[in-house]
């Protein structure tokens, strides 16, 4: 693959469906001395799971772009710990950011912007759940969701909480960015705006976002630094190391 400008690249992992021992192994194979550290710490055999077939997918995902073995990429961290390529490869014009929730592991791709995505699994939060929540957004946007009809109120809260974190995420600096300063703006189920307050010290203009449903369970958000209209968004499912089938995601 060519990783182009207008171009961004969405890999999507079920841990749940790749069971190969061998396979496995060879993700294994693939991590870092800090990596190796960090896999047994996980408590439970899921979440150990998943964090190998997350970082596989990583790798796999940008060796498609880039003439280097998976097991040899290495990444740094900023403070706030996102992830970037480490810049022993030099200055590789790409971006990425990783996501996970129960059942699925997604790795945004993009051309030498900053880049955010979440996946949300909306089965694991109740109306009650949501509304303990409520703290996270501007009063303007609670005020929104409690407008709405029961029924649509967990859907729109999810519209939220994806874009809010896909933002955060982008921006490279974690929750230390306070979600209620800034907000997004629906008219019905069309995303019309976002809005950052002053403290931010960001330029909302130059901000682009997506919304995804995956089959009815996942809420995917994608959110870009670029005033570059003409994205193109292609969506892979991914079995790292053995196979990428592209897919179309369904717009929101």
């Amino acid at each position: 693959m060519n990783l182009h400008p207008n171009e961004i690249h969405l890999f999507f992992a079920n841990p749940e469906e790749i069971s190969n021992v061998g396979l496995l192994s060879r993700y294994q194979s693939l991590l870092s001395d800090k990596e190796l550290r960090q896999f047994p710490r996980f408590h439970f055999e899921q979440h150990r799971h998943q964090y190998l077939v997350t970082r596989a997918l990583i790798r796999s995902s940008l060796s498609n772009f880039y003439e280097v073995e998976p097991a040899e990429w290495c990444f740094d961290v900023n403070a706030y710990g996102k992830p970037s390529v480490a810049s022993s490869h030099g200055l590789l014009p790409v971006r990425f950011n990783i996501s996970h929730t129960d059942g699925m592991v997604m790795c945004g791709i993009v051309h030498d912007t900053e880049i955010g995505v979440d996946v949300e699994d909306i089965e694991r939060v109740t109306g009650d759940d949501i509304e303990n929540l409520y703290s996270y957004f501007s009063p303007l946007e609670v005020a929104e969701l409690k407008r709405l009809p029961k029924e649509k109120q967990k859907q729109r809260f999810f519209d939220y909480w994806t874009l809010k974190e896909s933002y955060i995420k982008a921006r490279g600096m974690g929750l230390s960015l306070s979600l209620s300063q800034f907000r997004f703006v629906f008219e019905e189920n069309r995303l019309r705006d976002f809005i950052v307050e002053p403290e931010l010290s960001d330029d909302s203009t130059n901000w682009q976002f997506w919304r995804f449903a995956l089959r009815a369970r996942y809420r995917i958000a994608v959110a870009v630094n670029s005033n570059n209209k003409n994205f193109k968004i292609s969506a892979h499912h991914s079995v790292p190391l053995k196979s990428n089938d592209s897919f179309v995601l369904n717009f929101l």
